[in-house]
């Protein structure tokens, strides 16, 4: 016959422990294991909440999306609306002198590109020109073939591009040689030493 169970056995004990072996209330500093547990059982119901948050803004942002608002460029902005006009003036700057670096169509550098007033043909040999200079730069491709897009008429812009661009490569590589120590055994550079000082990874890196 069953034991009838009586009220008090609903009740715990003031310490709970697991098994009897470990005690609930610990003397090495540690959280208790009903804080443990506690916790544990509100991390779940938390990442239940974030999950649930997350596929609302996810849908959010497909509404965005099929509105035609560029999400990428809406991001930066709403961040920027936490900076100083000073920190916004700075931001812009560094990223048109990167550009520039870059060769990218912007400000100062549309020239490179053309105006309204040039013929569409020049503009076009002007476009894969830079277009080369941007992966000769990278360390991309040529070595006398020209991407498949690239139009007949183009190829030798789109090379003379990539010529310079590796050529500007080689000049900074060359300049930052020129800054290296000179080691005194026998007054030759070491090359790995002269990246490892400025933080790169390897001389590859440096080129690409």
């Amino acid at each position: 016959m069953a034991k009838k169970l009586e009220a008090d056995n609903d009740q715990y004990s003031d310490v709970q422990g697991t098994i009897g072996a470990i005690p609930n209330e610990p003397d090495n500093g540690m959280p208790s294991h009903d804080d443990i547990r506690m916790a544990a059982n509100e991390m779940v119901q938390w990442n239940e909440k974030r999950k649930k948050l997350t596929a609302e803004i996810s849908a959010f942002r497909k509404g965005l999306k099929a509105k035609g608002i560029k999400l990428g460029v809406l991001d930066e902005q709403v961040r920027l609306l936490e900076w100083t006009p000073e920190e916004v003036k700075q931001f812009y700057a560094e990223r048109d002198w990167f550009a520039e670096a870059m060769r990218q169509p912007i400000g100062s550098q549309l020239e490179l590109y053309g105006t309204d007033a040039t013929p569409d043909p020049v503009r076009e040999q002007l476009k894969w020109r830079n277009i080369g200079f941007r992966d000769g730069l990278a360390g991309k491709g040529w070595a006398n073939e020209a991407p498949k897009e690239c139009p007949h008429d183009c190829v030798q812009s789109y090379g003379e591009g990539h010529e310079e661009g590796q050529a500007t490569v080689r000049r900074a590589f060359a300049a930052r040689l020129a800054q290296a120590p000179v080691a005194e055994d026998d007054d030759q550079i070491d090359i790995e030493d002269v990246a490892n000082d400025r933080g790169d990874d390897s001389i590859e890196d440096e080129a690409a």
